[in-house]
């Protein structure tokens, strides 16, 4: 699939523009420079493991995505610089899908984070998924608030008690990208 630039949104946050669109190949070295601004706690929010450098084939991973199945949204600064990533990753049915979302920790606590949520939440809509599901560590006490707040249901993970379930289950709804065009503003 070519790239998805219906999908590019210029918005207006907190008296900043920023460009939401969707990652591209060619924004590898923004991954790393916006990883210099993550804390190692961030970073392993994120990934929900610890880390000590961030490689290329991480980072290759992440910006080189088939926009068929899996979708990542950036927020752009007017300087060019990566501020926060979400991303989803649909199943093999196409009902459902994980998501993900890191926001730089020099910018955290303004609402980007729960602006770009709520980007991938309408996207996921349009898309006619029925459910946003995540891993979240049990010490991410933020991400965690914000998911009760969006409505999303919290279990303790069977398996490891450090991790939280998460699903926010989505109206049911036809495939319609063009709902982007209503999209809230931030």
């Amino acid at each position: 699939m070519s790239y998805p630039s219906h999908l590019v949104r210029q918005v207006l946050w907190r008296g900043e523009e920023l460009l939401i669109r969707p990652v591209r190949r060619e924004d590898a070295a923004g991954y790393i420079a916006a990883a210099a601004h993550c804390t190692l706690e961030d970073i392993s929010f994120r990934l929900l493991r610890g880390v000590r450098e961030i490689s290329q084939a991480l980072i290759a991973r992440f910006t080189e995505i088939d926009y068929d199945s899996t979708m990542a949204f950036v927020a752009e600064s007017v300087k060019g610089e990566i501020c926060a990533v979400t991303r989803l990753v649909q199943d093999q049915c196409r009902k459902s899908a994980e998501y993900a979302i890191i926001v730089r920790s020099d910018l955290k606590g303004r609402g980007l984070g729960w602006a770009l949520m709520r980007h991938l939440i309408h996207y996921a809509e349009g898309e006619g998924l029925r459910d946003l599901h995540g891993d979240v560590l049990a010490s991410n006490q933020r991400m965690l608030d914000m998911c009760r707040e969006l409505g999303f249901e919290i279990a303790v993970d069977a398996d490891d008690a450090s991790i939280r379930k998460v699903r926010l289950r989505l109206p049911a709804g036809i495939k319609n990208a063009a709902r982007l065009d209503a999209e809230p503003a931030l």
